[in-house]
């Protein structure tokens, strides 16, 4: 009797342990998407993919899953990242090279890719990321990827954030953008994008930030035309350092949650419009080098008390400038005409020309 009660025992620790495999082992898809991905990089200094071993991914570096389904929720790989525990934090700087594999699309419950400033990932983003309709963020910053935005990414309605600055991306921007009602955050600046920015860019009614600087753009700059189509929630709109024309849009003013608006260094053309009085909220405004003609700056300006960065020179602004710049607490940095500084509060920093 004992011995038959102990073979039951032994056989309910068995049962035991395969159930706690069981659990433990990731989703076959899962397994083979993050494999693949491992086998398409050949170059890590930071040793995390080295310890991607077994079946257990869920508790390999820089994976996280969700906690019922068990299923691959998010890939966060940066370059840039923090090891050991909350007393002894280690800064780590590290890198890797290869190439994203199709097969990620595998990992069908994933809400966030973060593989920024790895510096070496080249070739295309999988078109096959369009599966990934949980997927929330996206971020490919500072990478070498290369080729257009596949037209999958714009299918994405889940995503918050979607970062792929700083790579080598061609070709223009999709009119299909306006498809990511979700969107909150965009940087796709320093690539090589060409033709205009997509007018469905004013759709996205969840924007806080936008960054499109250092591209080839050219045409007009895209703004709601309404204060009903307005961005509410725009924070940071940066259209430097390309090749678009035409006047800055009188709609500019409709943006009052707005803190930062650089568009120099294109060649925009017509006057500086009196609208932009009604960005109460402004602290950097960058019009500089560009073709923009005025007799003066607009007397709405004074308006703009947060101002702690103007750049204005490099225009046609043939006035002096508003004296109420004079009292500007929070003024720190311009870039105005010399002959026109006398205007300014003492200890403003003030950029050579």
């Amino acid at each position: 009797m004992a011995s038959h009660q102990f073979i039951c025992f032994l056989a309910m620790i068995s049962l035991m342990i395969i159930n706690i495999s069981a659990n433990k082992a990731c989703h076959p898809d899962d397994l083979k998407g993050l494999n693949d991905f491992k086998a398409g990089i050949h170059s890590d200094t930071s040793g995390r993919l080295s310890k991607w071993i077994g079946q257990d991914c869920c508790n390999w570096p820089g994976i996280s899953c969700n906690s019922t389904t068990n299923r691959v929720v998010e890939i966060y790989l940066p370059g840039h990242y923090v090891s050991g525990d909350d007393e002894s934090p280690n800064f780590v700087s590290s890198r890797m090279s290869g190439s994203i594999s199709p097969s990620i699309s595998l990992l069908t419950s994933l809400e966030v890719i973060d593989l920024n400033k790895l510096v070496g990932l080249t070739g295309q983003i999988p078109e096959s990321i369009g599966v990934l309709k949980n997927l929330k963020e996206l971020n490919l910053q500072t990478n070498q990827l290369s080729s257009t935005i596949p037209e999958s990414v714009f299918t994405l309605t889940s995503l918050t954030t979607l970062n792929l600055e700083n790579n080598h991306l061609t070709g223009e921007i999709s009119e299909n953008i306006g498809n990511l009602q979700a969107l909150q955050k965009l940087f796709l600046s320093n690539n090589s994008f060409t033709g205009k920015i997509p007018v469905s860019i004013t759709k996205l009614h969840s924007i806080s930030t936008i960054h499109l600087e250092e591209n080839q753009l050219v045409g007009e700059i895209q703004l709601p035309l309404s204060p009903a189509a307005q961005w509410p929630l725009i924070k940071t709109l940066a259209l430097d350092n390309n090749a678009l024309t035409g006047a800055i849009p009188d709609s500019i003013g409709y943006l009052t949650t707005l803190s930062s608006l650089s568009i120099s260094n294109n060649q925009l053309t017509g006057p500086i419009p009196s609208s932009l009085g009604n960005i109460k909220q402004l602290q950097i405004l960058k019009v500089n080098n560009n073709n923009l003609s005025v007799e003066m700056l607009p007397t709405t300006i004074c308006g703009l008390t947060e101002l702690s960065v103007l750049y204005v020179s490099q225009n046609k602004i043939h006035g002096p400038l508003p004296g109420c710049l004079s009292s500007f607490k929070y003024l720190l940095d311009v870039d105005v005409p010399f002959k026109r500084t006398a205007t300014l509060p003492m200890g403003v920093h003030k950029q050579q020309q």
